[in-house]
């Protein structure tokens, strides 16, 4: 039960009418098979111990499944107890391959070498986000896989450069109270339409930023309109984020992937051009992004294949955290994890 769903301990030992603390024990030290796994030497036997300055640092490998590769796979970091995970898992069945504590590389190759090469070379497709040190690793370990960088990604970078013009004026609004508060002058507060102060309007225009026009509240629909007239930059920037929303929207009907392939790459390009066009720096920002990118963000129409099943396992991963009050024993809990996803 407690493996099936990531319930508390807590939780379970009010229903039964006992200490949370004696459970907690129990489970580990008997019920989970922890301890034997200690005795037999199967916990950290896939560690890695690299050198470094003259030191061996052993690397944690709670996962290393060669069974759970398949054809559709997905790389993806998670961070437990501030320490940086790569997981690589199986988008059809959602089991984890590797879960090792790096992000470089090398490190991560000499694991994915354990695996045997044909099984390697079956691995068809690798949806991954932007970072460089990934698409290395995906050219070396699955040399026959196409990489796709997943939609969800794109849309994140692209809004966060959007947060960041409306940021930027933020802090300029915060300097010329800071100027005029040291210069011993008035600051007078502005009393927007919505009864917001300026300062007020960019904090709280944060979420709508996030959402479609369709999703604002009528609330949010008269605060954007406020924003875009006195801020007519963030207007021009969310509207260009809009398009390329819309762009990574699969076309309808049935149509060949390679008529679909380039005429996205058609509107893209074009998108690009009108990003830089803008003027707008945070704009320039996500025309370079693309344009580095753009073949693996395109490959994401030959099977519309994204990320979702690994955000979905961080997302698990995070829920055995919170329930959990933290992974405060950490070979416990990545053992707990790996009879779970692996």
């Amino acid at each position: 039960m407690v493996e099936g769903k990531p319930i508390s301990i807590g939780n379970v030992a009010y229903v039964l009418g006992m200490s949370s603390k004696k459970l907690q024990r129990w489970y580990q030290q008997v019920l989970s098979g922890f301890a034997q796994a200690v005795e037999s030497g199967k916990i950290g036997l896939h560690n890695l111990r690299v050198k470094q300055q003259g030191k061996v640092k052993e690397i944690a490998v709670p996962i290393l499944e060669e069974k759970n590769l398949g054809n559709q796979m997905a790389v993806d970091e998670k961070t437990i107890n501030g320490t940086c995970y790569t997981i690589l898992s199986n988008r059809k069945t959602n089991k984890i391959a590797l879960m090792a504590a790096t992000l470089k590389t090398s490190e991560l190759m000499q694991l994915i070498k354990q695996f045997d090469i044909e099984k390697r070379m079956q691995v068809k497709s690798l949806s991954r986000d932007m970072a460089p040190n990934y698409d290395w690793l995906g050219r070396q370990a699955f040399m026959n896989a196409y990489h796709v960088i997943d939609k969800f990604h794109v849309v994140k970078n692209i809004i966060e450069q959007l947060q960041s013009i409306r940021i930027r004026y933020r802090q300029m609004e915060l300097a010329k109270r800071r100027e005029a508060n040291q210069n011993r002058k008035k600051y007078t507060e502005t009393n927007l339409p919505n009864g917001d102060t300026v300062l007020q309007l960019l904090a709280r225009s944060r979420g709508l930023l996030f959402l479609l026009p369709s999703q604002w509240s009528e609330q949010q629909n008269q605060r954007a309109q406020i924003l875009f007239e006195h801020y007519p930059e963030i207007k021009t920037a969310y509207l260009l984020v809009l398009r390329i929303r819309q762009w990574l929207k699969p076309p309808k009907g049935k149509s060949t992937y390679q008529v679909t392939r380039d005429k996205k790459k058609k509107q893209l390009i074009t998108l690009m051009h009108e990003f830089i066009k803008s003027g707008i720096d945070e704009m320039k920002n996500i025309a370079f992004l693309i344009k580095k990118n753009i073949g693996q963000i395109i490959n994401y129409f030959i099977a519309k294949e994204t990320n979702a099943k690994a955000e979905a396992l961080n997302q698990n991963l995070q829920r055995f955290i919170n329930v959990n009050y933290g992974a405060r024993n950490s070979d416990f809990f990545l053992y707990r994890v790996k009879i779970h996803f692996a």
